[in-house]
């Protein structure tokens, strides 16, 4: 059969001249032994371009290949020893543990890949409307990993450490084998050292979590492995998140046959908000994380799937999971939950009435919110009441300065005294007047930078909520803004004090001229 491998160890060369001929004809390669000048093997070899190949697979290419390997790691799992499993359980990786075996349907994630959109980070399901995206909450109740945390980020400038030249990487290429941390972990046996744990871990990053199409763990984890009792501190659950969506970016974006990223999630996740070949459920209420709730499934052909997705109807679709009572007691799911609730409060609008001059530009926390609250009350005291008890004809709304064109009659109104005969009015202390009118009208201009200054922290504030509207963010960039939202916090509360200051000092001067046309009047 001409495509099977030849073995003619006894025919030589010279004998075979016209037979070499007509195989080399027909695109045979003929290696032989240059000592024995014997044939060793034949094969035939099939010559494509990269375009040819690349429209192959455009056009008949409905699948993919991944080296993700479910088996692999519920096998190791399985040879874990109690103690091996509770030091495990330390490092926030337990959930994990509890993963059944699952079969990869691969075209079921196909036709779901087909119709991820990389503009709208979500899946177009149904014609006509709007996307169903990959969420926090998705990872943290399907796989119970932290989503909120430290960011898990590998730095290009991560410099390279000696813990990773003892696990066999180089610099020029930080990369261990899976192979070579399966071989320590058989080494240990049922050991429970802090070398058992690393290794786990890196087995569970490399084939588990973050598999890649090298079939090697990137060995800058190894970094946020260096400190075990740090490593619960970590965002696992948003870093295998973001993983993923990346390669379905990728894959969308560059057309490639491989596929990476921990897909046994996608398609659990594809089980809680499609209904299509989804699975029964083992127990659908005691059980977490979800993905210990789902039976194996068995795979269809690929039409069978893509007439399913075409016919999706609405009902269909879960666009929310509903978390149980038994859900919203685990401590990953409260911790994402008040996480959502203050970036909720960073998005909240402000209602600001011309009664308020000094309101709070953001919200961090409650307790914090609370504490600028009071501050604004106890200011706005300080503002109204002792003017008030000076100027009662004076309207509350007019103290507030809600534009720049109430303020001069508001200081002429509070600097010009009572009517007076002209005999107490010549002897009113006109230089004591003038120097009151300078210091007030430097204390207006002042009044009003502050108000700009108000303004334009208002106007930053909402930048942020536009950027927090218009895309979600990463972690690491979700605390950058929780640091800039800090910084305007603290602004504004200076802000705040010196406006408490100016019009302290402006009551005091309103108050000390009454007193000195008083002293006028009786003279």
């Amino acid at each position: 059969s001409p495509h099977s491998n030849i073995a003619a160890p006894f025919l030589s060369l010279e004998s075979s001249a016209g037979s070499v001929s007509s195989l080399l004809s027909s695109g045979f390669i003929i290696p032989f032994s240059l000592k024995t000048g014997v044939i060793l093997k034949m094969k035939r070899v099939t010559r494509r371009s990269s375009i040819g190949v690349q429209k192959n697979l455009n056009k008949t290419g409905n699948n993919f290949s991944t080296r993700f390997s479910l088996p692999s790691f519920v096998k190791r799992v399985e040879k874990l020893s109690e103690q091996q499993r509770n030091a495990i359980k330390e490092t926030g990786f337990g959930n994990l543990l509890l993963m059944p075996n699952q079969m990869l349907i691969k075209n079921l994630l196909f036709e779901l890949m087909e119709r991820w959109s990389c503009e709208a980070r979500a899946f177009l399901l149904l014609p006509g409307k709007g996307g169903i995206t990959i969420t926090l909450l998705d990872v943290a109740v399907i796989l119970g990993l932290r989503v909120v945390g430290e960011p898990v980020v590998l730095g290009e400038d991560e410099p390279f450490s000696e813990l990773e030249r003892e696990y066999g990487a180089v610099l020029w290429k930080r990369k261990i084998s899976i192979a070579s941390i399966e071989e320590r972990l058989d080494s240990l046996g049922e050991i429970a050292n802090e070398d058992f744990i690393r290794n786990f871990l890196l087995f569970t990053i490399g084939t588990l979590l973050f598999p890649n199409a090298s079939g090697k763990v990137d060995s800058r984890y190894l970094s946020f492995l260096k400190n075990l009792d740090g490593v619960c501190s970590f965002a696992w659950g948003s870093a295998v998140l973001e993983d993923m969506i990346t390669w379905l970016n990728r894959r969308k974006e560059m057309n490639i046959q491989y596929m990476g990223g921990c897909l046994i999630f996608l398609q659990l996740w594809s089980y809680e908000h499609i209904d299509i070949a989804r699975p029964s459920l083992v127990d659908c209420c005691s059980t977490f994380p979800r993905a210990c709730q789902w039976e194996n499934n068995r795979s269809h052909h690929k039409q069978w799937f893509s007439v399913k997705f075409k016919e999706l109807q609405d009902h269909q679709i879960i666009w929310k999971l509903q978390l149980t009572s038994a859900e919203l007691e685990v401590d990953i799911i409260k911790e994402l939950l008040k996480a959502q609730n203050d970036k909720e409060e960073l998005l909240r609008p402000q209602v600001c009435s011309s009664s308020c001059s000094i309101v709070s530009i953001v919200e961090v926390e409650s307790n914090t919110d609370m504490e600028i609250s009071n501050e604004v009350d106890e200011i706005q005291e300080v503002i109204l009441e002792p003017l008030t008890i000076l100027q009662p004809e004076v309207q509350r709304d007019a103290l507030d300065y809600p534009s720049t064109s109430c303020m001069p009659e508001l200081h002429k109104e509070n600097m010009e005294p009572a009517p007076q005969t002209q005999d107490s009015r010549s002897n009113f202390d006109t230089g004591n007047e003038d120097d009151l009118r300078t210091r007030n009208r430097i204390l207006e201009e002042q009044i009003m930078e502050l108000k700009k200054d108000i303004d334009k922290l208002s106007c930053e504030n909402i930048s942020l909520k536009g950027k927090l509207m218009s895309s979600p963010l990463s972690e690491e960039q979700d605390v950058e803004l929780k640091k800039e939202v800090e910084r305007l916090r603290r602004e504004n509360r200076l802000l705040s004090w010196s406006t408490e200051n100016l019009v302290r000092r402006l009551e005091k001067h309103l108050l000390n001229e009454d007193i000195d046309g008083t002293e006028a009047i009786s003279v």
